[in-house]
């Protein structure tokens, strides 16, 4: 079994102007004005939290889920399946979101049918949410991110 691990990683962006003209204002004497006034903007542009996926090797789906700590939304994918492709971003706000309180797996059902056969997935994409290596929570289709958050904070604030 391979599953992609979600894991948060800080990524810096450095906002650059492709302008001229603000190029040269800024080498100009009152820069330090101008400075300021880009500076705010480029501290909020330039803290980016990306989720970046790895790939670990395991046994079994149920050695996976008892090797976190925290509860596990397992995220049972295709590529071929549209929605699954549109979730992955919506993922990504909610492990940004989350990334205290659980951690995300992604399983392509594909090369793993006998785990999605084992929890009868069905309709892809499937989310569900696991604390103990025992199914708490489930959804299958897509859903924007706050929704999940809110979802996945419900059944969280539960345990």
């Amino acid at each position: 079994l391979v599953a992609s691990v979600a894991r948060p990683t800080t990524v810096r962006v450095r906002a650059q102007s492709h302008l001229p003209a603000i190029s040269r204002l800024a080498s100009r004497p009152f820069r330090t004005g101008l400075a300021r006034c880009r500076g705010a903007q480029e501290q909020r542009k330039a803290q980016r939290i990306a989720v970046a996926a790895v790939k670990q090797q395991f046994d079994s789906f149920d050695e996976m889920l008892k090797q976190f700590e925290l509860p596990v939304l397992v995220d049972f994918y295709a590529d071929w399946c549209g929605p699954c492709k549109l979730m992955e971003s919506e993922l990504e706000i909610v492990q940004t979101a989350l990334r205290d309180k659980i951690q995300i797996v992604k399983i392509d059902t594909e090369k793993h049918a006998n785990i999605a056969q084992q929890h009868k997935v069905y309709g892809l994409p499937t989310m569900a949410l696991f604390k103990n290596g025992e199914q708490v929570w489930r959804f299958e289709g897509a859903m924007r991110a706050d929704n999940l958050v809110s979802e996945i904070e419900a059944e969280l604030n539960k345990m």
